[in-house]
């Protein structure tokens, strides 16, 4: 696996600013969200909110600002906390969508978290149509800074913005 700099450098890309976007992977539906952290805001801490499907996502930054993705209605809510950790920064996420027959969808049924160091728990029901946005190398080449995708009363897409 290449890292995320040789990857954006062998596509050509050569934005105005530092950040992108890859993806995002899941539906159509519900209406697009992308979080505008401010400069030098890290991920502090991530609140999932899920039963069948990911609900929805509470995102907290190091500067206590916050975004809400999705319904936040789910039966379930679980924390990933990076701050707390040594100021560890979100270098990827995988997870899975799927959709029950008469549910709408497709929707992210799955998510789970990862850092330099450490992965969260599955958080969500696995289903068999994966996704990835890991990132191999030091997170001082890129790292994610925050999301962008599309939700509703579930989370029905998720990339990651990338800085």
């Amino acid at each position: 696996m290449i890292s995320a700099h040789k990857f954006f450098k062998a596509m050509g890309m050569a934005p105005t600013s530092n950040l992108f976007r890859l993806g995002p992977s899941g539906g159509t539906g519900g209406l697009f969200f992308e979080d505008k952290p401010k400069a030098g805001a890290e991920v502090a801490r991530i609140y999932i909110h899920f039963g069948d499907y990911i609900d929805g996502l509470r995102i907290e930054w190091t500067d206590g600002t916050d975004a809400y993705h999705g319904s936040c209605n789910g039966p379930t809510i679980a924390e990933f906390d990076l701050h707390n950790q040594g100021g560890e920064k979100l270098l990827g996420f995988d997870g899975s969508i799927g959709a029950h027959p008469g549910d709408g969808g497709p929707y992210v049924t799955s998510i789970r978290f990862h850092t330099e160091t450490r992965s969260s728990e599955v958080f969500g029901k696995q289903s068999s149509t994966s996704f990835n946005y890991r990132l191999k190398g030091k997170s001082d080449d890129y790292h994610i800074i925050g999301f962008f995708g599309r939700s509703g009363k579930y989370l029905d897409s998720i990339g990651p913005l990338l800085v």
